[in-house]
């Protein structure tokens, strides 16, 4: 394993928990990007502002590939139940999804590769990036300019629930694509007890939630992975009227592009045929919003022998393929990039207003940057 010192891992728990106690959501992490900025600032590290993402910058001594090491600084609009020290100490937000954890490691990987700055071959781009819950956030920093000359992106996701160090790692397509789902319904209100005089939008719409799910079980081969989620529902203003309009909104999540359309223009299909036979209006709207995030066949040795030297050959998994999305996928724009899960222990799940993880993830985080830098000079950058 890359040596990570005790007092490193200790500052890097430090910087952990005073994230976690002071989560901010997308493009809100004002204070989150003014603590990353103060810690670079003690390490002598150079770095420029993307609005509330940071890109910093380390220069080797020797000729290389610019690297592109990234971190996720954004919290999610959830109250924390958990009651330890380092609560959150801002209600309704929290780092509920590990990013504090991403952020701690990527600045102990900084000060590491600091020291290591005479050694190093190429340059590293540490890449502090904002809002990735919502899926905008990597592409502001790619629109920056800023990481325009990086040759390979390398990302780590802690995972809850596994084994600390545990490490999944596989090439292609490794986390879901998303589209979004937005249905508006629109009816005719009538007295509660007399409802042959309206049209019913909330019946239609339960008809729509309903039959959303045989597009999936009924129109997708049962060899792909696909999965549409209705997260919102909303209609009506009182428990004796007959609702006029109702909004439903959800998410269409996808492994394959040619699944993507199939399944979107399926949904679009059976909305539209439910809403026509209860005499309903409707708006429909499928729309891209994420790319499927898949990971570099070119850096896979590279990125598994980092992960040998790090935590061993016997921790190395495949990652299996998730639904959830990761805008970590907005790199591969502009080079070969690659994200690896990482075991973090824990009771709950990512999401949950208890969620929380083992430290001892941290340095093995950190170590995983450092040793994906040092594997990569071997490779002729691109």
């Amino acid at each position: 394993m890359t040596e990570i010192t005790e007092q490193q891992k200790e500052e890097m728990i430090a910087l952990r928990r005073w994230f976690h106690a002071h989560p901010e959501i997308c493009f809100e992490e004002h204070e989150t990007a003014a603590k990353i900025r103060e810690e670079l600032d003690k390490l002598d590290i150079p770095w420029q502002s993307v609005g509330t993402g940071t890109v910093a910058v380390i220069e080797g001594k020797k000729e290389g590939a610019v690297i592109g090491l990234r971190a996720d600084i954004d919290a999610l609009r959830i109250t924390e139940k958990n009651e330890v020290s380092y609560r959150s100490q801002n209600e309704g937000a929290m780092h509920a999804c590990g990013h504090d954890a991403h952020t701690a490691a990527l600045l102990g990987a900084a000060r590491i590769l600091k020291e290591q700055q005479d050694q190093l071959e190429g340059t590293v781009k540490l890449i502090f990036q904002p809002a990735e819950e919502i899926g905008r956030g990597a592409q502001t920093i790619v629109d920056s300019g800023l990481i325009d000359d990086v040759n390979f992106f390398f990302g780590i996701h802690v995972r809850s629930l596994e084994e600390v160090g545990l490490m999944e790692i596989s090439k292609g397509a490794v986390m879901g694509g998303a589209n979004s789902l937005k249905i508006f319904l629109q009816g005719k209100s009538a007295h509660g007890g007399r409802p042959h005089l309206g049209i019913d939008t909330i019946t239609c719409g339960a008809q729509i939630v309903q039959g959303l799910q045989n597009v999936v079980s009924r129109e997708i081969s049962a060899h792909e992975s696909a999965v549409i989620s209705v997260g919102m529902f909303h209609g009506g203003t009182a428990e004796n009227i007959v609702a006029g309009e109702t909004t439903i909104k959800g998410t269409i999540r996808v492994l394959s592009d040619t699944v993507r359309e199939q399944i979107a223009d399926a949904a679009v299909r059976l909305v539209k045929g439910i809403a026509a036979a209860n005499r309903v209006s409707v708006k429909v709207e499928s729309e891209f919003e994420t790319p499927i995030l898949k990971n570099s066949e070119l850096l896979y040795d590279t990125v598994k022998q980092a992960g040998i030297q790090v935590a061993g050959a016997e921790k190395i998994i495949p990652a299996q393929p998730d639904l959830g999305t990761e805008d970590f996928s907005a790199y591969s724009q502009i080079a070969p990039s690659f994200f690896v899960f990482v075991g973090a222990g824990g009771s709950y799940p990512h999401h949950h207003e208890r969620f929380d993880l083992d430290e001892n993830v941290l340095p093995i985080a950190a170590a995983m940057h450092v040793a994906f830098v040092s594997q990569c000079s071997k490779i002729k950058a691109s």
